[in-house]
């Protein structure tokens, strides 16, 4: 397992060096979604099933339709001419870079400790306080044996939804600079 994890990661890290190294802005937008579609398959080796279609279907579908049409409305003979090496690329490869061993570094060294399972002892002393204590505990552990999107939403939207509303906030703005920059008139 852990030979598919590295070669997955090799995989996904090489369609992000495609999608950045590229002189093709279509070469470039299939680089990228060859590598959401790698993100998806490392979801599913996760055992995140709804999240690896999410990414499928969101990334590799809705985002990506919209990389094509931004590549399709700008002028690439513009681009081509106007295409510099800025001196701030290779202090930031290597940032990156270091940043990035600094990570694996972590990853590789992190210990997490296995949940303890919880065990619960119940004394009722009548039948009806035991009905009670039966249907609390059955329900408790239906809670703890919840499916992958009721995981998924409960986390996004009570934990990270202040998160998840700036990425929507982000994207809005993102499309709204593509147009501004596809537009031949300002």
């Amino acid at each position: 397992m852990a030979i598919l994890w590295v070669l997955l990661a090799i995989f996904i890290a090489a369609c992000a060096l495609g999608v950045v190294l590229s002189r093709s802005p279509i070469t470039s937008a299939l680089s990228l979604l060859i590598g959401f579609v790698g993100v998806g398959v490392l979801y599913l080796c996760l055992k995140a099933e709804f999240v690896a279609a999410v990414q499928v279907l969101v990334y590799a579908g809705g985002i990506m339709v919209l990389y094509v049409i931004g590549v399709m409305f700008t002028d690439s003979e513009a681009l081509r001419l106007n295409r510099q090496t800025h001196m701030q690329a290779w202090p930031a490869f290597f940032i990156i870079l270091v940043l990035f061993a600094w990570m694996g570094h972590k990853l590789y060294h992190a210990e997490y400790k296995a949940v303890p399972s919880a065990v619960t002892v119940a004394v009722a002393a009548t039948p009806e306080e035991e009905a009670k204590t039966r249907l609390a505990l059955e329900a408790k552990a239906a809670l703890a044996h919840d499916t992958n999107p009721r995981q998924v939403s409960v986390a996004l939207f009570s934990d990270f939804l202040y998160p998840f509303e700036a990425a929507s906030v982000l994207l809005a703005v993102a499309v709204l600079g593509g147009i501004f920059l596809a537009k031949k008139e300002v």
